[in-house]
């Protein structure tokens, strides 16, 4: 089931879940008092990347620019630095 809620209802909700380490839906699910099917869920962070985006991302960091690993072994690394210096 879909919803047509304004934004900041979403971004509420989404954040609530995040916060209870749960996904959007089940966040829904425990507002409704329903029952809740999965366990708490490890949240992904994911996006796209075309090959060039990779191939400029691995000489940003040095590394080589087949070695997608690498390229996201760094994007990783320079993200948590990120979520560190933007909650002190």
């Amino acid at each position: 089931m879909a919803f047509d809620l304004s934004s900041e209802v979403q971004k509420k909700i989404k954040k609530q879940a995040i916060d209870e380490e749960l996904t959007p839906s089940d966040m829904i699910r425990k507002i409704l008092q329903l029952e809740v099917k999965s366990n708490k869920t490890r949240q992904r962070l994911s996006f796209n990347l075309s090959d060039e985006e990779i191939q400029q991302l691995a000489i940003r960091f040095g590394v080589a620019e087949d070695d997608k690993r690498a390229v996201k072994q760094q994007v990783a690394e320079l993200l948590i630095r990120h979520a560190n210096k933007a909650s002190t």
